[in-house]
């Protein structure tokens, strides 16, 4: 009698419980990501953030990859020189594979965890159509080769000198109006915007002078810098 009483209290509680589970709110859906807005800053995360991923850039991106300390096994398709234009015909990137070839062969060797973008300053007087249209043919080729889902992050141009700005088309202007063609591509493309000209701009929007070695450049110590920006500025997949 003790037994069957034992049973239907058990079977009552595994009822209740199926019950109340039942019951119970489902947790709410993750909002969706704001792609109109630069990636937050948030917990700055270690350089293994970078493993397997790629980068793709004109010279700041290869001073990064020679002075920022990062100690992770990043892919560098970098260039002296190399604009949006340019990127896809360019055929004398490092590949993963070895030897040299193009963004489209490079890409399609290895599968990469996440990759990086930073274009636009060796075209700064081309128009944002022009520039858009150049680097979506580059987002063409990442997704054909890595995927939909590949996590693609962009960062926009950092500023000059004001000497710089002063003097050349390298200008505080052309530098604004080629970060919203930029920040237009992540919003239309879901791409993440790192706003690397919020972290080097001073107070009236220039690069200053201490940290630039030739009013566009920067000196060796400010690529650490970079690379924290960037490691505190990450969307979790």
């Amino acid at each position: 009698m003790a037994r069957a009483i034992a049973s239907i209290l058990a079977a009552s509680a595994t009822a209740l419980s199926l019950i109340l589970g039942a019951c119970q709110t489902p947790p709410p859906p993750k909002p969706a990501y704001d792609y109109t807005q630069p990636v937050p800053e948030g917990d700055q995360l270690g350089d293994e953030w970078f493993d397997d991923s790629a980068v793709i850039g004109h010279s700041l991106m290869e001073g990064f990859e020679g002075f920022s300390g990062v100690q992770s096994n990043i892919h560098y398709f970098t260039a002296t020189g190399l604009s949006a234009a340019g990127t896809t015909g360019y055929s004398k990137f490092d590949l993963p594979g070895g030897g040299k070839g193009t963004l489209k062969k490079g890409l399609g060797q290895k599968q990469f965890s996440k990759i990086y973008i930073m274009l636009g300053t060796n075209e700064i007087t081309t128009s944002k159509e022009r520039y858009k249209e150049n680097m979506q043919k580059i987002l063409d080729v990442i997704h054909d080769t890595q995927g939909d889902d590949i996590p693609i992050y962009i960062l926009n141009a950092t500023p000059t000198t004001k000497k710089k700005s002063d003097s050349t088309p390298f200008n505080l202007k052309n530098i604004k109006k080629l970060n919203e063609a930029i920040a237009e591509l992540c919003e239309e493309q879901e791409c993440y915007l790192v706003d690397l000209y919020s972290c080097f701009a001073d107070e009236d929007g220039y690069l200053p002078s201490k940290n630039s070695t030739d009013g566009v450049h920067l000196v060796a110590s400010q690529y650490k810098v970079m690379a924290n920006y960037i490691l505190s500025h990450t969307v979790e997949e």
